[in-house]
């Protein structure tokens, strides 16, 4: 981040309408509360899906119902 944009607020809104205050920002100009990095996921579940997706490219296409 350059240097002169170092202590600014993160600027985001909170749940009160105020300007959050956080001056530790990420280089997306958030704090990371407001737009910080992913966690991944968590569950096995949310894994899986995620080994799936890097090899697929998604979920599988639900069946279209017969009429």
């Amino acid at each position: 981040m350059p240097a002169d944009l170092w202590g600014l607020p993160c600027g985001a809104k909170t749940r009160s309408g105020t300007p959050c205050k956080i001056t530790a920002l990420y280089f997306g100009g958030r704090c990371k509360w407001h737009g910080g990095l992913s966690t991944g996921p968590k569950s096995e579940a949310g894994k899986e899906q995620s080994r799936i997706n890097g090899r697929k490219g998604g979920r599988p296409k639900r069946q279209k119902p017969e009429s």
